[in-house]
């Protein structure tokens, strides 16, 4: 091996404490990548979709009702992925938006989900009709406010 190519013990030590430095300046802005916004398309979408799940929220139907809280979880999970938040859940995409949800929505929507969940989860559970639509509603406030 020539010389040229060999990096020194000085020349390693330099570079590292370079490179950590920069990690250490460059670690409060990690968070703070910009957000897409939808596009018209984007937004379209989710308009067509919303109205696909009124039409579920206005049978009285138990199944059509839990379907509707399933398809707007669904929505909303899309959209949460559309704008940029990573995670490989919806848990982990709606954490990591929560600094830029108002806080009563990112409860509500929390709520909701939780309701998903003993859909999903829990065969034998009592869930109301009124609930499941209330649940529904409050997936709209987010996707309202996108």
């Amino acid at each position: 091996m020539s010389r040229k190519n060999k990096e020194t013990i000085e020349q390693k030590i330099v570079g590292g404490f370079f490179r950590g430095v920069w990690w250490l300046v460059s670690l409060p802005f990690k968070g703070l990548r910009r957000r897409k916004k939808l596009t018209l398309e984007e937004k379209k979408y989710i308009l067509a979709k919303k109205q696909e799940i009124e039409k579920s929220l206005s049978k009285e139907n138990q199944l059509e009702l839990r379907h509707a809280v399933l398809e707007a979880d669904k929505l909303v999970d899309w959209a949460l992925k559309e704008c940029g938040y990573r995670g490989q859940t919806f848990a982990d995409r709606l954490r990591a938006a929560e600094k830029d949800i108002p806080k009563a929505v990112y409860n509500s929507i929390w709520r909701a989900h939780k309701i998903r969940n003993q859909i999903v989860h829990e065969t034998e559970s009592n869930l109301k009709g009124a609930e499941l639509k209330d649940a529904v509603y409050k997936f709209f406030i987010y996707l309202s406010q996108i």
